[in-house]
């Protein structure tokens, strides 16, 4: 977003005498939020709430609604090439990796052939070489009967069930975090289940894992967090943007 569009939105702001605090009260924006707007610093939450926080905003202190949505639109627009190349360069890394991926096939192809003619000239060459013999040897009557006076030989004796295993995950990672201040949070947990949350100042709020988590917090200084009753305290100062918090059972993998 144009730097110049954000100091016109300050200067509008101060040239009426509205302080942020007003603003805040009002829209229920945080105010740390608000400073960073004012301060170009548009990282600290996802696009979708930055957009609507600086609607808000503009409309407040009765600022052009036309410059809004062109600047919201500009905003927009630059972030797309960025997406898009970071697609590009996923699909060259991909394509990277298939460039010996006919090879490949054809050598486990050859293999596979291979080993299934070796695996039928010894089933065959078995199946002659001893079936045959045995029959042509022995009369079928004499199999017959030693078969039957085995099998009134033999005793089936029971047999103890092995114990079943536990097999399903427990959950050895906990994490429970407490709001100082309005804080945004993103976190994912086992690499699975990807969830987005603005916590109001003053909220508690508890996941459990079988691994691990992944965490992104703005405003790094609103909010503590704690990892299997282990206190990590704050991740950062006020404002701040922590991305990408790996936290495991032995806490903050830096």
């Amino acid at each position: 977003m144009d730097p110049k569009f954000l100091d016109e939105l300050r200067k509008t702001r101060l040239e009426k005498k509205i302080s942020l605090q007003d603003i805040a009260g009002a829209t229920r924006i945080n105010v740390h939020f608000l400073e960073a707007i004012e301060q170009g610093n548009l990282d600290i939450l996802p696009k979708p709430y930055i957009k609507a926080f600086i609607k808000q905003y503009a409309q407040y202190i009765g600022y052009d609604d036309k410059k809004v949505r062109a600047q919201l639109e500009d905003y927009d627009a630059r972030q797309r090439p960025e997406q898009q190349q970071e697609v590009s360069a996923a699909q060259t890394g991909a394509s990277d990796l298939k460039i010996n991926t006919p090879k490949l096939k054809t050598m486990f192809l050859s293999l596979a052939i291979i080993g299934g003619i070796a695996l039928f000239v010894y089933l065959l060459i078995s199946v002659f070489s001893t079936s045959e013999e045995s029959v042509a040897e022995r009369p079928f009557q004499d199999v017959i009967r030693e078969m039957e006076e085995h099998a009134q030989q033999t005793t089936i004796e029971p047999v103890d069930s092995p114990a079943i295993a536990e097999t399903e995950p427990r959950d050895s990672v906990s994490l429970s975090v407490t709001t100082i201040d309005t804080v945004w949070v993103t976190i994912t947990v086992d690499n699975l289940v990807q969830e987005e949350f603005i916590f109001p100042p003053g909220r508690q709020q508890e996941w459990k894992a079988a691994n691990d988590f992944m965490m992104t917090v703005g405003n790094a200084g609103g909010i503590s967090i704690t990892v299997n009753d282990d206190s990590i305290g704050v991740l950062g100062d006020p404002g701040q943007v922590v991305r990408n918090l790996h936290i495991t059972r032995d806490g903050i993998q830096r």
